[in-house]
């Protein structure tokens, strides 16, 4: 038999394993964040608005209701451009989020509370190497586990020779771009995902920039094209038109009665008033009785 002192021992053991993981449970709840996300969509856009890579990240929490705390992990250098939630119409709010280091060296924690059910946040980060042959090593690291995961890797305008690995699924989105698509079930927290982008690019000029320096370039050439047309149409209008103005001037000079006809050419036949002799050219006398004319 064991003794009462083992006993009371035993029970004191139990009720503090109990005690232990209520409070552990307590803690889990007050920290009011989900147990995972899902339908995420993740967007890599080098220099697409900006010299830098765009990186965008969206999905919805799970095991949780909002509002909710989320955090994400961003490289240290990065620079955030928004962090929020959005409602079901689309409408972004949010503002700032925490943002301290994190365990991993090189990469900073970001929290913020979402007051819906779907997060997003985005930034910039300079982690494109080279020029013009340049390089980006992107890593995706996660604080939740992941349902559903989408990834469109993005080729950047008037770039060559792209390339990532791994590589995804081509086509064209309704920007026009070309890009890579990916598609990844029941990611837990480790390991990270992680994409080598290559491309060649004699500058920095982001996609959007070239587009509307290109759009303005096609809007000048079409005004000067049609400044053209115009000029080139009136002056053919006008000398048709003085052309046709001229025609008359020059008939009545090569017509009978002008002054520049020779004299024997504008002379009209006619009669010697004394005589009726016929006159056969000019004359200032009558040829036959020689009255004066």
């Amino acid at each position: 038999m064991k003794s009462p002192n083992r006993i009371l021992l035993l029970v004191v053991a139990i009720s503090l394993l109990f005690i232990i993981a209520g409070v552990t449970s307590a803690v889990a709840q007050s920290s009011n964040e989900p147990t995972g996300f899902k339908s995420v969509h993740l967007w890599i856009f080098p220099e697409y608005d900006d010299p830098r890579l765009l990186v965008m990240l969206e999905g919805q929490i799970e095991g949780i209701q909002p509002p909710a705390k989320v955090r994400f992990l961003v490289p240290s250098a990065a620079e955030m451009y928004s962090a929020g939630s959005m409602d079901v119409q689309g409408k972004y709010s949010g503002g700032p989020p925490d943002r301290k280091p994190s365990s991993i060296p090189g990469w900073d924690e970001i929290s913020y509370e979402v007051t819906t059910d779907t997060f997003r946040m985005e930034y910039y980060d300079p982690a494109i190497r080279g020029l013009p042959d340049k390089t980006i090593s992107y890593q995706f690291l996660r604080l939740y586990p992941i349902s559903d995961l989408e990834v469109v890797v993005q080729e950047p305008r008037r770039s060559s020779n792209f390339s990532v690995i791994p590589r995804g699924e081509p086509f064209i989105d309704n920007e026009g771009f070309s890009s890579y698509r990916y598609d990844y079930r029941d990611l837990k927290t480790e390991p990270s995902i992680s994409f080598e982008i290559k491309y060649t690019k004699p500058d920095s000029n982001p996609s959007l920039v070239l587009e509307e320096k290109g759009s303005s370039n096609t809007l000048l050439i079409v005004v000067l094209t049609f400044s053209l047309c115009i000029i080139v149409g009136g002056g053919l209008y006008w000398a048709i038109k003085s052309k046709s103005r001229k025609r008359p001037t020059r008939r009545r000079a090569t017509g009978k009665g002008d002054e520049s006809e020779p004299e024997n050419r504008r002379f009209r036949r006619r009669f010697c008033s004394q005589c009726g002799e016929r006159l056969e050219k000019p004359s200032r006398f009558c040829p036959n009785c020689g009255t004066q004319l």
